[in-house]
């Protein structure tokens, strides 16, 4: 599924609706140069778009499997960095690189789908080289898993050492978490029922559901690939 971030401007609230892969797959990079360059070129303006944004609330409804970690905490600074109040809303399968992004949002704003289910897992990537350059790459993955567990500590206020086990989970996989889990677990703020969506973001709702066939044959995949040699979730 290809990554889609759409900005909507209404009156004083902006949305951002962030659906399918984060960032660049990895099998786009064996297209051609002008194709590679557009896609990354659009991700880019993306990014600088939500950066400069200066409505004083952001709405970011987040619907993704996941995709490349450097991608994803790019989109992370930039909301973190706003000067305004930022609800991240999570929709249907949200895993991964997805759920760097949902912890961009202000104090109390982390919600989540009572619909929804959601994954951490540790760090992947592809690579090929000889030993000492996959040790190099292992020692990466290794950094990348710590500095992810250490956001999430962050963020909900309980110890390091509790993400990373949860990441570590299922020989590194993760486990699917409910909605309630993902609350207690620290990850979310509150759930949000389908009657407590406000009626202006009820379009972008169903803009999200419209995908789920798509999701749904992506999912072999495991979230999404990463170019070759970049950590992904």
């Amino acid at each position: 599924m290809k990554s889609d971030i759409q900005i909507r401007n209404s009156a004083d609230v902006c949305y951002i609706d962030i659906e399918g892969t984060i960032g660049v797959p990895e099998q786009w990079q064996f297209a051609s140069p002008d194709d590679r360059v557009a896609t990354y070129e659009k991700f880019r303006d993306a990014v600088a778009r939500i950066a400069a944004l200066d409505a004083p609330q952001v709405v970011v409804n987040i619907r993704s499997t996941g995709g490349d970690v450097n991608d994803a905490l790019l989109i992370y600074d930039a909301l973190a960095a706003l000067d305004a109040e930022v609800t991240t809303r999570c929709y249907g399968y949200v895993a991964s690189a997805a759920t760097l992004i949902a912890q961009a949002a202000s104090e109390g704003r982390r919600e989540i789908s009572a619909g929804a289910l959601y994954l951490v897992h540790a760090a992947a990537c592809a690579a090929e080289g000889n030993a000492a350059e996959l040790e190099a790459r292992a020692e990466l993955l290794r950094k990348t898993d710590e500095r992810l567990a250490a956001l999430y500590a962050r963020r909900s206020g309980r110890p390091q050492e509790e993400f990373a086990k949860r990441m570590a989970e299922n020989n590194g996989n993760g486990r699917w978490l409910s909605p309630e889990e993902t609350v207690a677990a620290g990850l979310a703020d509150r759930i949000v029922e389908g009657g407590e969506t406000a009626e202006g973001e009820r379009s972008a709702v169903r803009n999200l559901a419209s995908g789920w066939n798509r999701l749904l044959a992506a999912l072999g995949l495991h979230g999404a690939a990463a170019p070759a040699g970049a950590a992904r979730e």
